[in-house]
């Protein structure tokens, strides 16, 4: 990449595809003259189909037909609120799914700890995506083993302890409250518990991506070891692995207030210096709910991630497709963004982590 290519990039049901009698005649054209060249389809949430395989070829099929580069995008293991619909209810998990245990020892809702029910369901669920054709899956920020914030997090069901205490064996028998309590940044404790976190995340996409396939991980905003997200051990796994950074700032709120622009730059920045290139990298430019973030502020989000050295856009909207104001917004700014972005120099990158001295905000 030469910094001067901007790339749109945008996810939507599979269905829509399908069912929505104004797709091709109104939301194609939208999404043509906003500059839109790859699209994600979400087949697969939270362990179900949210169609058929052969559903999903067609709809494949007739977005190429469109022009369009067609890949993959999926939502693993259960966010811990709902991010898909802000008027819909939280989502379900399947039964026999097993939510994440907080350091309090309670489980935690509509999250998932990494087991072998889940790897073998994401396994068959990858293999018929590659035989559908998609080259590329995207997990959404949902693959993770912690919420937002800068605390020490992970899953403490026994199965994870068990885990801990036999990769470690000289802290066998510590307690929950132990580990949080002993594991202050740069303790022995903190970084073994770090270390077995972040391989579930890692064993997760080794076990389940079909050979021939590249993942990619949503990373939540400043996302790090704490949360099960080892960027550079995901790299070691995966070179060619695509990485959305960023994320959160969602809405004017947060969005325009001192804290908010900063905040999000300082992510962006500490996320591409441990991927080391922004060649892979893609923005989470979201509003969430639908309506949140303001037309206006979505495009100098836009801005604000190009200036941050961001060239692969990655339009979101939950599950709900973006209302007409926002695609306007967005062709209205195409030639300026355009121009942006073949202007700003990309960022020097050296794999060197920022220092620990973020801001974390919402």
């Amino acid at each position: 990449m030469n910094g001067t290519t901007l790339n749109f990039h945008y996810d939507f049901l599979t269905s829509l595809v399908l069912t929505d009698p104004e797709f091709f005649t109104k939301k194609v054209p939208y999404m043509k003259a906003a500059g839109v060249r790859t699209v994600w389809l979400d087949n697969y949430i939270y362990g179900e189909w949210q169609n058929t395989p052969e559903e999903a070829f067609r709809a494949k099929a007739m977005l190429e037909a469109e022009g369009f580069e067609v890949q993959a995008i999926c939502v693993p293991l259960g966010h811990g609120s709902n991010a898909l619909n802000g008027e819909e209810a939280d989502p379900t998990l399947p039964a026999d799914w097993q939510n994440r245990v907080g350091a309090d020892g309670q489980r935690q809702g509509t999250t998932t700890c990494v087991d072998e029910v889940v790897l073998e369901n994401y396994r068959k669920a990858l293999r018929i995506h590659k035989e559908i054709g998609f080259t590329q899956i995207f997990h959404d920020d949902d693959l993770r083993m912690g919420s937002w914030g800068p605390h020490l997090q992970g899953c403490y069901c026994d199965r994870c302890l068990n885990r801990f205490y036999k990769q470690f064996p000289r802290f066998d028998g510590m307690s929950r409250g132990d580990i949080v309590r002993l594991g202050t940044p740069g303790s022995e404790v903190r970084d073994a518990w770090e270390t077995v976190q972040c391989e579930s995340v890692i064993r997760f996409l080794t076990e389940t991506t079909p050979e021939g396939m590249t993942p990619g991980i949503m990373v939540m905003h400043n996302g790090d070891r704490r949360h099960g997200l080892d960027i550079p051990g995901m790299k070691k796994a995966f070179p060619n692995a695509l990485f959305r950074v960023g994320e959160s700032h969602f809405a004017d709120w947060n969005f325009s207030e001192p804290l908010g622009r900063p905040a999000l730059e300082r992510s962006i920045r500490k996320h591409l210096a441990l991927i080391g290139s922004v060649e892979n990298a893609f923005s989470e430019t979201t509003t969430y709910p639908v309506g949140a973030l303001s037309p206006a502020n979505f495009v100098e989000k836009i801005r604000w991630e190009i200036g941050c050295g961001l060239r692969n856009i990655y339009l979101m909207s939950g599950n709900v497709f973006l209302p007409d104001p926002y695609w306007e917004a967005v062709i209205a700014a195409k030639d300026e963004l355009e121009n942006l972005a073949a202007s700003t120099p990309l960022p020097v990158l050296d794999g060197t982590p920022l220092e620990e001295d973020f801001i974390w905000h919402a």
